[in-house]
């Protein structure tokens, strides 16, 4: 056995049997390399073995560098006391970045960077990015009865990949500030049986609104995808997040999908809240939750901004630039304080609605037509709603398969309709 390698291991059995401690690792390593401090960083070749000896109440320091080719798999387990900390540290070579080979060429070919194990539990990730892995963060259905929980993903961003997170089995997590680019599938997945979680400020934008990369995207490319792969995902609560570009123009079906958050029916328990949808193919919001809520949110230039299959209700909301504003298969909806503007049509029932969409204190502005009912069920109702109407009406065509990024980002005040003090949406502060 080489020295290096026999201090290693006596340096990785003398901190499992110690207390909790900070380590330290770069990607070339330093001095003796027993990780006690950065001039002795361990070198990332030994990143698997440390992370396999990591205890309650450690805190793994990564200085940052490319870490080529280092899959990991977590399976260590904090405490609510004493939990686990792996840390990205820019100590002037930029924060740490674990790199491979995927290219959207052949999406379903690559490699996962970091695998969650069933036992992974209060551990957070801080400081982190990935780029071009088949999947970013994976963690399959848990086999066992212990499970993961108390997952913390602060700042982790992922891109050029297929999947950016794609979790199963993950209660009280939590995911803030991690951003989501050029992937080409679904940015955040939500397979199954996901309870209490968080989204905080993240962003799942699929092309960057370049034309070229959405020629390449898969079939239905979600932003957020909170999905019925078995057990519900239940309370998932959205605050601040952005879904953008999820587009494919160039699928050959005349109804062309790729939304920005999807939630899917057995979901219990959805809340968004500041958030912003825009520029995707079909829907920006496509909701099949029971009584979802949306407050404060934005939806900008997707093919149709909110589709709504059972209940919902929507506070100071802005739809536009689009084609239909509110889309209801289901009901009862309200919208209470809401705008509609520059879209084909502001409110519609379509076949299977069996209740109302009811309209208050909104403005709609620019609209080709208020409102449409295709069936007898369903139907809108205004109430003390304001409707500026178009001033030219537009010849009807069909809905383009690409479209150009609005004008408005959806942050601060809107651009048009000018604002009325009792009707409509009214900007906040993030």
């Amino acid at each position: 056995m080489k020295i290096p390698t026999l201090a290693l291991c006596l340096a990785l059995s003398f901190f499992s049997l110690s207390r909790a401690a900070d380590l330290y690792v770069t990607p070339t390593g330093a001095g003796q390399k027993d990780g006690t401090a950065w001039d002795s960083a361990y070198a990332g070749g030994s990143l698997s073995q440390v992370i396999g000896n990591l205890k309650p109440g450690d805190t793994l320091q990564l200085g940052g560098g490319n870490y080529a080719g280092v899959p990991l798999t977590i399976d260590c387990r904090g405490t609510a006391e004493a939990p686990i900390t792996i840390r990205g540290v820019d100590r002037g070579d930029g924060l740490p970045r674990f790199t491979h080979t995927w290219t959207i060429e052949a999406p379903g070919k690559g490699a996962t960077a970091i695998r969650l194990g069933d036992k992974a539990s209060h551990i957070t990730f801080q400081n982190l990015r990935i780029d071009g892995y088949r999947t970013g963060i994976f963690a399959d259905k848990a086999a066992g009865t212990e499970g993961r929980s108390h997952l913390a993903f602060d700042d982790v961003d992922v891109q050029h990949c297929r999947y950016g997170f794609y979790l199963s089995d993950c209660d009280d997590l939590r995911l803030e500030g991690c951003d989501l680019l050029r992937y080409s599938k679904h940015g955040f997945r939500l397979e199954q049986g996901c309870d209490r979680v968080v989204f905080r400020g993240c962003v799942a934008d699929c092309s960057q609104a370049d034309t070229q990369w959405e020629k390449h995207t898969e079939l239905l490319p979600f932003g957020f995808n909170v999905n019925s792969g078995g057990a519900p995902n239940t309370h998932i609560a959205f605050e601040d997040c952005t879904a953008a570009n999820n587009m494919m123009p160039l699928q050959k079906n005349r109804y062309k999908n790729g939304d920005g958050f999807v939630v899917e029916g057995n979901t219990v328990g959805t809340t968004l809240t500041r958030c912003r949808a825009i520029r995707n193919q079909d829907a920006g919001y496509d909701l099949k939750v029971e009584d979802v809520q949306l407050k404060d949110c934005i939806a900008l230039a997707n093919g149709r901004q909110v589709r709504i299959w059972t209940t919902a209700t929507l506070e100071n909301c802005y739809v536009g630039y689009g084609g239909t504003g509110i889309w209801c298969n289901g009901g009862p909806i309200t919208a209470k304080l809401c705008t509609f503007y520059d879209l084909g049509v502001a409110a519609m029932t379509d076949d299977r609605a069996k209740h109302k969409i009811t309209l208050t204190d909104c403005l709609i502005a620019n609209c080709q037509s208020t409102q449409r009912q295709t069936a007898s069920g369903g139907g809108v109702t205004l109430e003390e709603t304001e409707v500026i109407q178009p001033q030219e009406k537009a010849k009807p065509g069909d809905k383009p398969a690409t479209r150009p990024v609005p004008p408005w980002d959806g942050f601060g005040q809107p651009l048009v309709p000018e604002s009325m003090a009792s009707k409509g949406y009214h900007a906040v502060s993030n």
